[in-house]
This record gives structure tokens, sequence and C-alpha cells, in this order.
């Protein structure tokens, strides 16, 4: 046979199997839904090219017909409507079939995104057990979207029971779930603690949509049209093409066979231990390697791009451990972050929507007056300036820093305090709650002799009222080194029984050791000292977040002076390895200064 009868015939059968499509609506919309309130409600699916649809739900009712073309996907705009815990079916018919959706409410769907912080789920966190055993709350619905990363865009995704490798355990996924004791612990922590106090405050019904995949960089959650459109874009673009290239390249058919083989013996096991049935074994060659999760854009293709269209309220995102490694660009990752802020804001049909970012955690070693300039040398920071810079350059945005947890696991545990500050930002920015959610800025950094004063935006206090000095401060001469700092508050007179009184919003930075200072950071390091916090007694679990008043290149990785456009990640590596060889000599020698300096003012 031709080529050109080959097609032909295969035409034949796609166009056959699509004229006997029986009606679809998109996975989102199913059982125990939330729709979004006082928005026009897009609801879409698929049936057979032309096919006439009718859409009804709570007393209205919508018309439309599927597409002329092979895809044949068809689409209607509810009116807004208003917040109603009222459970009401959405009917779709069409002449191929028909769908019903039980137990449909109407309020707000949110978002929530990111990497493993994100998705650490609830019966892992502190205060899990009592969080599920009081999650009584059947007008809050969950769902997790089906892990997926691809090359393409998708449209849909199919609700499975997934494997969770961390807990090794099945999830379903895909599909929504009335909150409840037993079903909410496997969702993601942070996002049910947001919506439930939002739900509890509000009365209105949640719906949360978890789409976080542990180990992940901004990337892969960025569509790759947005990415090429970076400025520097050529070099993180460029090394994940010739990863993939050498991927391709040494891919072996049978022992990726073999390894899938191993791998679905080992789901067996698990299987049977769950009394779940079995599933066949791999059998089929595969022609190339599965696309690795952090690929440019994959998870954003897998995940996403199916949700486009969704009506929704906002979204909540944690991120940033995975471009904070050796070869982090700060640059690219703070330009990449508004990209993807960008990407997701389209897909939902909302330029404006509310976007919350959580700041990226603490974890590893942690800083002391006795390492603190060695843990200066650390991508993180760094990414959380990237994200601050998102949050004051984009509308409509909400930020609270999380280094303050001093966790060194890098899955920091306490997750309800961070969804608790989340729904601070929310309640007050998008339910008319008066509740303060801002965390202080620093407005200006003026030099004054061999000290800087530091304003800030708003009163500042210790965090949870302890009694140690501030702690956090590094300032600098010139040479860009720096040496722990003192700091205390602003003296601004004397009060009626002649004790100091202190201004709040200003902070004096000073060492003995830097006579000329040119810079001040603050919790600068993965895992920082750092104790100020809002003044206002209800705010004190707002972070001052960290920040510096330099604007000093990074002098790792590829975006450094040293390293541009190397793709050599050992060297970035050795490069890091010998700012914290230079570090560590920094240390003894500022020890040695203040011991000289204690023994001086001790003589004297």
């Amino acid at each position: 046979m031709s080529k050109s009868g080959l097609l032909t015939v295969v035409m034949a059968v796609l166009v056959a199997g699509v004229a006997h499509a029986e009606l679809r609506a998109h996975s989102l919309f199913s059982d125990n839904m939330v729709l979004q309130r006082g928005k026009p409600v897009n609801i879409w699916g698929w049936a057979e090219p032309g096919e006439s649809i009718t859409v009804t739900f709570d007393g209205q009712t919508k018309t439309t017909k599927a597409n002329d073309n092979a895809e044949g996907k068809w689409s209607v705009l509810l009116d807004p409507m208003t917040a109603s815990s009222t459970p009401n079916p959405l009917i779709i018919k069409g002449e191929s079939g028909a769908v019903e959706c039980k137990n449909v409410l109407v309020g707000d769907v949110w978002l929530c995104g990111g990497q493993s912080n994100m998705e650490h789920d609830l019966h892992s966190i502190y205060d899990g057990d009592i969080e599920m055993m009081s999650a009584n709350f059947p007008n809050i619905r969950l769902m997790t979207v089906p892990k997926l990363a691809d090359l393409e865009p998708q449209v849909n995704f199919t609700p499975l029971n997934e494997f969770n490798s961390w807990v090794s355990v099945f999830e379903e996924k895909g599909s929504w779930k009335v909150c409840s004791p037993e079903t909410v612990g496997d969702f993601a922590g942070i996002g049910y603690i947001f919506g439930r106090r939002i739900h509890m405050a509000t009365g209105v019904p949640i719906a949360l949509i978890d789409l976080s995949v542990g180990g992940t960089t901004i990337e892969t959650w960025t569509s790759l049209d947005a990415l090429q459109s970076i400025p520097g874009s050529e070099g993180p673009l460029g090394l994940a093409e010739a990863s993939r290239a050498e991927e391709v390249a040494g891919f072996d058919p049978k022992e990726d066979l073999e390894e899938r083989i191993e791998g679905w013996k080992h789901e067996i096991d698990v299987r049977e231990h769950y009394k779940m049935g079995p599933v066949p074994a791999p059998t089929a060659l595969r022609s190339a390697p599965t696309i690795e999760g952090n690929e440019p854009g994959a998870y954003y293709n897998g995940m996403v791009a199916p949700l486009h269209g969704l009506t929704a309220k906002g979204i909540i995102f944690n991120q940033g451990h995975n471009n904070a490694e050796a070869h982090i660009r700060p640059k690219f990752y703070a330009n990449a972050f508004k990209a993807m802020v960008g990407d997701w804001r389209e897909d939902l049909g909302d330029s404006n929507l509310p976007f919350g970012i959580i700041a990226f955690v603490s974890g590893g070693q942690a800083q002391t007056l006795d390492n603190f300039e060695l843990m200066m040398v650390d991508a993180a920071p760094y990414v959380r300036e990237a994200q601050q810079r998102a949050y004051t350059d984009l509308d409509n945005m909400g930020f609270t820093a999380a280094y303050d947890q001093q966790s060194s696991f890098y899955h920091p545990h306490d997750k309800v305090q961070l969804g608790e500050r989340m729904a601070r930002w929310a309640l007050g920015t998008q339910y008319d709650v008066h509740l303060g959610y801002k965390p202080a800025r620093l407005l200006s950094a003026e030099k004054t002799g061999n000290r800087y004063i530091l304003t800030f935006d708003r009163d500042l206090q210790l965090a949870h009222e302890n009694i140690r000095p501030i702690e956090g401060m590094g300032i600098a001469g010139s040479d860009q080194r720096f040496y722990p700092a003192n700091a205390r508050f602003v003296v601004k007179g004397k009060d009626q029984w002649d004790r100091d009184e202190l201004d709040h919003a200003k902070v004096e930075v000073w060492s003995d050791f830097v006579g000329d200072p040119k810079a001040v950071r603050y919790a600068w390091a993965r895992n920082p000292l750092g104790n100020l916090a809002n003044w206002s007694h209800m705010e004190r679990v707002i972070a001052l977040p960290s920040f510096r008043t330099d604007n000093w290149p990074i002098p790792f990785g590829p975006e450094s002076e040293a390293m541009k456009d190397s793709r050599d990640s050992s060297a970035w590596r050795e490069q890091m390895n010998e700012l914290r060889k230079v570090a560590r000599e920094q240390i003894v020698q500022r020890k040695r200064q203040e011991a000289e300096l204690l023994y001086k003012n001790t003589r004297e």
C-alpha cells in the first residue's frame, strides 16, 4: 500500500473514532466539585463535531454546539452566581450521551502549586493528627491533579489511583473528595490549612486543587514559550536541551523495559498489601526515555495546561529549593517566576488573579555567630530575593517569609503556621476582612558615620517578644566582607520616666570592625539568624523578609562574572567551595579580632 493510501486508512479510522465519540466533560467537572462564585463560569468538554449541548445548573440552562473540527470541543459560560452551600446537580446533555455531576456547590476555587513543601501532606506535619480529626468540613472539596510531565501541553487529565513513594500508599488523584477526617490526610498540608481557615472565617464553600510535585524547578512550571522570551534563557534552556539529547542518545529500550518490569513487580507487592487488584506488566519497548520532571515546561504541560479555562479565585505557591543549588541563576529565576505567574493567570482567564507566594523555607545547618560568614555563602537568599521581586513588581500579589522556622530539615513540618500566614493575606485582600497581613518593607538605608540607619514602612518588634538582641544583621565595607552586626532600635528621646523611647521603625546597624560600611544584609543564609517581625501584637507571626541594601553581583554560579555562560557544573561547585574556604578563613580572623578587642576593653 502506498503512503498516501495508508494515510487515508489511518485518517478514516481516526474520523470514525471521533464520529462515535460520546459526550465528555473535562475531568474537573465531576461529583463534589465547587463552581467559582462571582464570575462567569466556564464549563467545557468534547463531543461529536457539531453536536448540540445543553448545560443546566441551579435554574440556568445554556446551549452550544461542539466544534465542527475533529476535536469536537464545546464550552458554555454560566452566569455569575453567589456562594451557596446547597448542593445541586450539574447536568450536561447531548445527542451522544449525558453527564451528571452530583453534590455541586458554589464558592471559591483556589490552586495550590509548587514543590515538595507544598505537596507535603497533612498527616505528615506537626499537629496533622488534630487537624485531621477536626476536619469535619463537608463544604470544603479537595482534588489532587495526577502527576504528569510532558513535552506537549495537555488538554485534560485522567483520574487514577497513583502510588505515593514518600509514604508507600496509593492515592486517588483527579477526582473530588468531600473534606472529612477520612479523606483529608493525604492532601497538601499548607493548602488545606489555608483553605480551612478561609472557610471557617467566611462560611464560603472552598475548593482546593493541589498541583505540586517534589523536587521541581520554576522552569518546569512555566511554559516553554514564556521561558524562551526571557533574556538569558539560552543558558538554562540550552543546558536542559543538551541533557535531554544525552539521555536520548544513551537510551537502551531493552534495559528500559527491564527497569519498568522491576518497578511493576514492586508495585504489585504494594497493591497486594493494600488489597488492590493487579495491573498488567509492561511489555512494549519504548523508543525514547520518559520525560524528566524538570524538563523546561514539562509539568506546566502535564498539570497546568489541562486546567486552561478553569474559573478560579486565586493561587498560592511554595517553591525554591531546586533553584537554589550551586548553578543558581537569580536574574533568570526572577524573570521566570514572573513569567510563571503570567502563564497561570492566563490559563485561568484573569491577568490580575490573586497569587500568594510562600517564600523559600529554611533548611540545612543553622546560621550562628560561630559560622555567620560561612552560612552567607548560599544561593537560598537570592531565590527569596527573586520571589520578593515578583511580589513587588506584579499586581495583586501576596508574600510571606518562611525562613524564620529555622528548621534544619528542608521539609519543615510546621505547615500550619505557613498556611495560616497565607490565609491572613487572602482574608485581608480578597474577603474584605480587616486583618493585618503585609510584611514590613525596607524604605531606606542611610549611612551615618560608621553606621547605617534602616527605616521600615512599619514598626517592628522582636518575634515572640523574646529578650535577645536583634539578630541576623550583617554589615560589610567595600571589600564585601560581611561581619555579624550589632543592631538596635533607634532611640528617639526619653519618656516621662526618663527611659529611652524607641523608634521601632528605625534600626541602627554597626560593627566595631567595619569603619566605613557600604552594605547591610539581613537573614542572608539558607537557615538564617533573624528575629524581627511586625510590631502589632496580632502580627508577631509575620516575619521581616530577608533583604540587602547592596546590588553586588552574585559571586557564584553561571551568572557570576567568573563563570559567565559556563555549563560546567563541577566548576560551579568548585567555585562555591573556594568561596566557603575563604569564609572559614574570615571567621578565624574575625574571632581573633573579637578576642583582641575584648582583651583591650578588659584592660581599659
